[in-house]
């Protein structure tokens, strides 16, 4: 009678280890796809792409160039790695077009333009991020805040602009634009009021598409419909 109180508690104790064991294997398993989940977030926080991939930049000289690269929506850089070094493009007018992965930019100005739709009314959209570091509490369980710009360049005097990471304190807001390019020139639309006034002979037209599809400026969906809509118009 023993024997099998002290069997018992042992098979007890055995299927206890094996509960306890279970648990931690399921609490380290998710602690984990918690973890990379959060990592996967900070590594596409700031670049178009999750990881450097290789990509060909042509040169208005007619030149190849095959590198790995990124776009830095922080910065507004196209990053390319040499060696173990990360650097920032320069002279990008200069560059006629830069072919990453499935995407396809062309610097405008002081950055790049990503091309979303190719038509005779070409969209684009301009990456950007706006970043902001967490300061110290405020009133009301609230917190302060310091400016974007002063956030950048302190990133990049730690080192830390350029990398696929950002450090915990900082947060990310998405500031992209959207520009089209008709007759050689471009424009940014934002609103409804921009896109009309760009064209007039058919703003009837236009605003009542936008009414009737609710058409929201801050989703590349439906902008890109809008500018579908405008070449049919024009055609």
């Amino acid at each position: 009678m023993t024997r099998h109180i002290i069997l018992n508690y042992a098979m007890t104790d055995k299927n206890i280890f094996k509960s306890v064991l279970t648990i931690s294997l399921f609490l380290t398993t998710c602690f984990c796809g918690m973890l990379n989940s959060a990592q996967d977030k900070s590594v596409s926080a700031h670049y178009v792409l999750p990881d450097f991939e290789y990509g060909t930049v042509k040169m208005k000289n007619g030149h190849i160039l095959e590198v790995r690269m990124d776009y830095n929506m922080l910065s507004e850089e196209m990053i390319f790695e040499k060696g173990s070094t990360r650097l920032a493009m320069d002279k990008i007018e200069t560059i006629d077009t830069v072919y990453l992965v499935s995407r396809k930019f062309i610097p405008y100005e002081k950055y790049f333009l990503e091309l979303l739709l190719e038509d005779r009314i070409s969209l684009f959209i301009r990456h950007k991020r706006n970043i902001l570091q967490a300061g110290s509490p405020a009133g009301y369980g609230g917190t302060t805040e310091t400016g974007a710009a002063h956030s950048i360049s302190y990133l990049a005097g730690s080192g830390n602009l350029y990398k696929l990471q950002l450090p915990s304190d900082y947060h990310v807001t998405d500031a992209s634009q959207f520009w089209i390019k008709k007759d050689s020139t471009f424009f940014r639309i934002g609103t409804e009021r921009q896109i009309l006034d760009i064209f007039p002979e058919k703003s009837k037209e236009i605003k009542q598409f936008i009414r009737q599809n609710k058409i929201n400026f801050r989703k590349e969906k439906d902008v890109t419909t809008l500018i579908d809509k405008c070449n049919e118009l024009l055609l």
